[in-house]
């Protein structure tokens, strides 16, 4: 199990950041964790702006997560490279994070410093997107049959081990569309998902076995992962999803795959992309 003693949160000290402000306040106390909160300002601010920034981080970190005593920084840079670098020098095990600041329009799917932030951390990444009403009610632990996803839903299951836990693999037909192009019949496709689905089956059963806690649900699907693992979340009414993050590069950057980027712009819920 992954334990979780550092908490590291960003804020732009907006309302709409406040939210993952209280987010990580709840998880910190109910993980006994410490908190730290990080609010980043430009090089050129002068220095008064600066104090007045720390002094207004505090009050919003009071005002959003009440229930701990969190440390408060406030650091001078690009938001997405110096909060990364803030997770890595405070050895943080989680770094948590709003969809969008106050600053970004609105409709749009997810602010571009988060996703830049989510795509260099090294760090497990939870990024906020809805109102916080509580603790993760129902989490979807979204799984391919490998180790890395097995590590990721590994982390998800940490983080709420008092919630519902559904465990999603959905398995995709191999150049299916080419087949379909060429002619093949609907029905023989429909024969070819099913094969596919309980190949994989057993092996999404094994590591739904060795989760703490063990999934209440294991759904294995066919289809394109990108399309139906937002319906899923929709379907099943999570608040949290649960993604592994992709490759990683051998100088310890993350390549955020292609359906964890999906899921982050589409699913109606908080994601966690988490980092094995």
């Amino acid at each position: 199990m992954t334990r979780f003693r550092r908490i590291l949160v960003a804020t732009d000290l907006s309302d709409r950041s406040g939210q993952a402000v209280k987010r990580a306040g709840l998880l910190a106390a109910e993980h006994g964790a410490r908190l730290i909160a990080v609010h980043v300002v430009p090089f050129d601010v002068e220095p008064e702006l600066v104090d007045f920034a720390a002094e207004w981080l505090r009050s919003h970190v009071e005002k959003f997560a009440p229930e701990v005593d969190a440390q408060t920084v406030v650091r001078q840079g690009k938001p997405a490279s110096v909060t990364v670098s803030e997770a890595v020098e405070r050895e943080a095990d989680l770094l948590v994070v709003g969809e969008r600041g106050g600053h970004w329009k609105l409709g749009a799917l997810v602010g571009s410093t988060t996703e830049n932030l989510v795509r260099a951390s090294v760090t497990s990444v939870l990024v906020v997107k809805n109102q916080v009403e509580g603790a993760y009610r129902t989490v979807l632990l979204a799984v391919e049959a490998s180790r890395h996803a097995a590590v990721a839903a590994g982390v998800g299951t940490s983080l709420t081990p008092g919630a519902d836990h559904i465990i999603v693999h959905v398995s995709v037909v191999v150049g299916e569309h080419l087949m379909r192009m060429r002619g093949i019949e609907e029905d023989d496709l429909d024969r070819l998902r099913d094969v596919s689905t309980e190949r994989v089956r057993p092996r999404i059963e094994e590591l739904a076995g060795d989760l703490e806690p063990a999934p209440s649900v294991i759904k294995v699907e066919s289809g394109e992962p990108r399309g139906v693992l937002p319906e899923l979340v929709r379907r099943y009414g999570a608040d949290l999803t649960v993604v592994g993050s992709g490759t990683h590069f051998h100088l310890g950057h993350a390549l955020l795959g292609t359906v964890a980027q999906h899921v982050l712009r589409q699913a109606p819920s908080d994601v966690l992309v988490a980092r094995g």
